[in-house]
């Protein structure tokens, strides 16, 4: 009976650890099928886990916040992204998608410097990364978000 009730213990408690996971692996408070562009200087670079954070404060002051994937994937990519990569001061172009609830922040999608280098930061809540070449065009042309891109407006 004592081992039944420590093998059920064991197995609910796995059942959590499991669920806490995919709940956390969320991106529902994104909008992936908006793609926008902000522009502005780092303000800070938290490259910890269980995710990385950019903090950009755009032309207007705002201070805005995007999430971006966990350091270990951001080493392995090319070019990776380390702890150093950014600087404050820094200009860059977000290519993100927006929180649902209209904050200052979303997921990071493409991080562009000014000679043009892309970045890829993204953690799936962004599917922007997965057409950088058509971002670097689209930005060449003043595009603001990709429905403004594809509208050729």
């Amino acid at each position: 009976m004592k081992k039944q009730f420590i093998l059920a213990l064991v197995a609910a408690a796995s059942m959590a650890a499991v669920s806490v996971g995919f709940a956390h692996h969320s991106f529902s408070m994104f909008d992936p099928e908006q793609e926008l562009v902000i522009k502005g200087q780092v303000v800070r670079w938290a490259f910890s886990s269980p995710h990385t954070f950019m903090m950009i404060k755009d032309a207007d002051g705002a201070v805005w916040a995007f999430e971006g994937a966990a350091p270990p994937s951001l080493l392995a990519r090319t070019p990776q992204l380390t702890g150093e990569t950014f600087k404050a001061g820094e200009e860059l172009t977000v290519v993100m998608c927006p929180l649902r609830d209209g904050r200052k922040g979303g997921a990071a999608g493409i991080f562009f410097r000014p000679d043009g280098s892309a970045l890829n930061p993204s953690d799936g809540g962004c599917r922007a990364s997965r057409h950088i070449s058509e971002w670097q065009e689209w930005l060449g042309k003043g595009y603001k978000s990709q429905a403004e891109a594809q509208a050729g407006k």
